[in-house]
């Protein structure tokens, strides 16, 4: 006798999630090719694209901050989804994925330093919010596959999410570990790749959003 299949969680969250997510993944795009003569996708972050030029006179900032806003609202979208399962003990994940979700707001409207440049109070602000943002997306989906929860709607893809939260992880240690020895050494002694290490970050961390956001939308 086959099990009843039950609902979606919340198709409607679901869809937004993905419409942000695939925003933000156009925009990514069209930033590395159109930019590419001007921000090194090797050695410099994604955060630098609001210093490169679409054509004379137009700087791609807009573009970048579009980019972040579309993620922040896609993830909002996935943490709207979430509340709406009504599970015991999600508080903590709400507010993680809240912190992740802030943390892009702040990355759109606040700019990084430019290269070479003294440190100022809003590109502080821009790291900081970086690193909070990155650290929280893993630890929220860390906390949502927490065994023991009776009937979750992520439990049956918990090993993915759990995985993917490590690879996340480890490739924040990586970009925070290079971004420590550059501030030590200088930038004339940079020896990680930051550019693609934080690209990688990035990658994972849109797959560990997409495979959050699939119970929303299906059904099983």
């Amino acid at each position: 006798m086959t099990s009843p299949k039950t609902l979606a969680v919340s198709p409607v969250h679901g869809r937004l999630a993905v419409f942000g997510m695939a925003v933000a993944v156009a925009i990514s795009i069209d930033l590395h090719l159109r930019l590419s003569s001007q921000v090194s996708p090797i050695w410099q972050t994604l955060s630098e694209y609001v210093y490169g030029y679409l054509s004379p006179g137009s700087t791609a900032a807009p573009l970048f901050g579009a980019m972040c806003l579309a993620l922040g609202f896609g993830s909002l979208a996935l943490l709207g989804g979430i509340a709406k399962a009504h599970r015991r003990g999600y508080e903590s994940v709400l507010v993680l994925l809240g912190v992740w979700c802030a943390g892009l707001f702040v990355l759109a409207l606040v700019p990084v330093d430019p290269e070479g440049q003294a440190r100022s109070l809003a590109g502080q602000i821009h790291n900081y919010a970086a690193l909070a943002a990155f650290l929280a997306l893993p630890a929220a989906a860390w906390v949502l596959t927490r065994p023991g929860r009776a009937r979750c709607p992520w439990e049956p893809r918990r090993t993915t999410i759990r995985r993917l939260s490590v690879a996340s992880f480890a490739a924040v240690a990586i970009v925070l570990g290079g971004f420590v020895w550059t501030m030590l050494t200088g930038p004339s002694h940079q020896e990680v790749t930051l550019g693609l290490f934080e690209r990688l970050l990035f990658a994972v961390d849109l797959t560990l959003l997409a495979t959050m956001v699939r119970p929303l939308l299906s059904h099983r």
